[in-house]
């Protein structure tokens, strides 16, 4: 190939990106084309029900599926037919127990687990046929006292759910209980079985919690809503057992010797496509002034923080603090090669793309925004890349 062509083929503009976000009061799912800086919607559908919010995305089988915590009625999973040009097709809507906040698929993208805040519930669904939802498993939890902080640990609340790196067991942080639930799955199996629980801190609120595998080392990372804390943990698998999880670390969530206003609580926590990184987001804390989107003076901003992976020992190292693009940046996403983030404002009824360096890990410019949602507190709470 000759350098004038390779030159050319560098030259023309990158083809246009799907972003996907739920917004939790507005009752829509909308997709927007990311098309260099530009951000536009495409399209918005209302088949999630009355509050939308987790998305999964099964890119093999084009194929989304949408929780809808239910607050204002009932719960659901909803299942859409994705397209090119980001238009959703609803397949399936099945009613589900109240307040599903999380999901991963699983078993070959053949199963769909779920944690459920408010009924306390671990469900496991088949999405075998995305066109014909159905219950596989539930496993309902309680406490028999309140917990450290007893008006959020009143009972037991999961609140994510994630696929471990060997593809055979599912954590399930407990807000309520301060614990994170372990699942084993068997891909022959009707359900998952809970094997073990990983305690933490008391009073902590495990919230959503990410691996990173650091060659044959593997960690895992809580961020903590309560205390505002991530906590490491070093994963040591067995041959025919549930793995050890082995506590290194507490650390605030903007690095060692930092403190947070009162009211700041924790949100996402994502680790970088090439594992060398974790990103945090927290809301309420407001801490940043930045350039407002209208041009007109500033605005306030949460935070997102970002650390270092240390490829020996787990331990994080404090890169940057960034702005999350303005107010509850409930939830975030990276794309697969790792240069974009994109962050949902659910205060501010925003969407905002930013550049991402993928050797120092520090985030850049904005690339492109969005209004997305309509009145007070209204925006979305989650967005994530059609990848």
């Amino acid at each position: 190939m000759s350098k004038k062509l390779i030159a050319f083929l560098l030259a023309l503009p990158a083809s246009a990106e799907i972003i996907y976000a739920t917004s939790y009061n507005d009752h829509t799912v909308t997709s927007l084309k990311l098309d260099g800086s530009s951000l536009t919607r495409v399209s918005q559908n209302l088949d999630c029900g009355s509050e939308p919010t987790w998305l999964t995305l099964d890119k093999s089988k084009s194929v989304l599926y949408c929780l809808n915590e239910g607050w204002g009625g009932s719960s659901s999973i909803t299942s859409y037919r994705t397209s090119v040009s980001g238009t959703l097709e609803t397949l399936d809507v099945l009613s589900v127990l109240k307040s599903p906040v999380a999901s991963t698929l699983f078993a070959n993208n053949s199963k769909l687990a779920v944690a459920h805040y408010d009924t306390s519930a671990f469900t496991t669904f088949s999405v075998a046929d995305p066109t014909n939802l159905s219950l596989l498993g539930q496993q309902t939890y309680q406490l028999t006292a309140p917990g450290t902080v007893p008006e959020r640990q009143d009972a037991p609340h999961l609140h994510d759910a994630i696929l471990d790196p060997s593809k055979k067991f599912i954590l399930v942080p407990d807000l309520g209980a301060d614990l994170i639930r372990v699942f084993q799955v068997d891909d022959g199996a009707a359900a998952a079985t809970a094997v073990t629980s990983i305690p933490t801190i008391a009073g902590s609120g495990p919230r959503h919690v990410a691996f990173a595998k650091a060659g044959r080392k593997t960690f895992l990372y809580s961020f903590n809503e309560l205390s505002n804390t991530i906590s490491g943990y070093s994963v040591t698998y067995k041959r025919d057992a549930a793995p050890e999880f082995t506590r290194l670390f507490d650390v605030p969530s903007g690095g060692p010797g930092t403190t947070v206003p009162a009211g700041t609580k924790a949100a996402e926590i994502e680790v970088s496509p090439d594992q060398r990184f974790v990103i945090v987001s927290s809301r309420g804390e407001n801490s940043l002034d930045i350039p407002a989107f209208d041009g007109e003076g500033t605005i306030k901003s949460d935070p997102l923080q970002v650390f270092a992976v240390n490829q020996q020992t787990g331990a994080l190292t404090h890169v940057q603090t960034a702005p999350a693009g303005g107010r509850n940046p409930r939830g975030f996403s990276l794309n697969k090669a790792g240069t974009k983030l994109v962050s949902a404002l659910q205060d501010d009824n925003r969407v905002v793309v930013y550049e991402r360096d993928v050797r120092t890990g520090k985030l850049g410019k904005v690339l492109a925004h969005a209004t997305v949602g309509s009145g007070p507190n209204n925006g979305p709470n989650y967005a994530l890349f059609d990848e």
